[in-house]
């Protein structure tokens, strides 16, 4: 468990609100199916793909790489995670899930992180891209520019949260592609995606992926839900040197998308020849995407 400092308290408007944006944010077709995709996450070899190309909103899994853009940032030496954050009227107005601070807070880019990446803060997350990349927009841009860097061709970010908004896409290709990146290319920061549960005060708050501490090997990485996309899960475990990487979108709710993404896992650390599987699927970069609408 990471401590932090004292946080200030959910409120019961804030849970009132978020039920009433999910009800007022009617999706463009309901996520009544799933995409799903397993991949090994040194090789990028696809061992399972449905779905894996489909245009699908990204909700909160759009935190890995709004915390991919800010490690890149620290690693290169343009702040630290000491660096301290100020609380905008912009963050301070985000919808739930957030920590609640008022204007003017101040907090390090580490606590801002583990906020992010624990409670799926979306406040923390603007702070982050405000801190980065001097405003919502400016941040936005650095995304779209990573993932276009990294290959993701079917993503675009407006957001550095995930709260619905025209033009903010993915693929669960994309986000297979955006996880390995993540444990390539920043190492040794990669605890931020596998931390339990912060602690604030007297209240603890656990990690929303139930696989972290459960699936024996879990390691990563974030969850995220809006009414348009479904429940959806980006995880990975590793169990005798191999890492794996599941992604699951639009479950039909949390514990069916940490169901699922387990079952994956299980199955691709289970059987070695994976003769369940589709043949000749090849690798993650190398799935042909779809001209479908969201």
């Amino acid at each position: 468990m990471h401590a932090l400092r004292p946080l200030l308290r959910k409120s019961l408007f804030n849970l009132f609100a978020a039920s009433l944006a999910c009800a007022a944010w009617l999706a463009p077709r309901a996520a009544s199916a799933e995409a799903l995709l397993l991949i090994e996450a040194d090789s990028g070899k696809v061992l399972q793909a449905e779905n894996a190309t489909i245009p699908w909103y990204p909700a909160s899994v759009t935190k890995i790489m709004t915390a991919y853009v800010t490690l890149r940032a620290v690693k290169d030496g343009r702040l630290t995670l000491d660096t301290l954050l100020t609380v905008s009227p912009t963050a301070a107005s985000q919808s739930p899930s957030k920590m609640g601070f008022r204007p003017g807070t101040q907090l390090t880019v580490d606590n801002a992180l583990k906020m992010m990446m624990v409670k799926s803060a979306n406040d923390m997350a603007v702070v982050l891209a405000e801190g980065v990349g001097g405003s919502i927009d400016g941040f936005s841009a650095m995304m779209n520019d990573t993932a276009r860097k990294l290959g993701m061709t079917q993503t675009s970010y407006v957001n550095p949260n995930g709260l619905p908004a025209d033009g903010q896409i993915t693929s669960a290709r994309d986000l297979g592609i955006l996880a390995r990146s993540f444990l390539r290319d920043l190492p040794e920061y990669e605890y931020f995606v596998h931390i339990p549960a912060i602690r604030f005060g007297k209240r603890v708050t656990g990690n929303f992926n139930k696989l972290i501490g459960r699936y024996p090997g879990a390691d990563g990485f974030k969850t995220g839900f809006i009414c348009a996309s479904g429940y959806n899960l980006v995880a990975s475990a590793t169990r005798n040197g191999r890492r794996l990487i599941a992604v699951v979108l639009g479950a039909s709710s949390g514990t069916a998308r940490a169901v699922k993404a387990a079952q994956l896992l299980e199955r691709g650390f289970g059987q070695d020849n994976l003769t369940w599987l589709r043949p000749s699927l090849g690798t993650v970069d190398n799935l042909v995407p779809v001209d479908a609408s969201p």
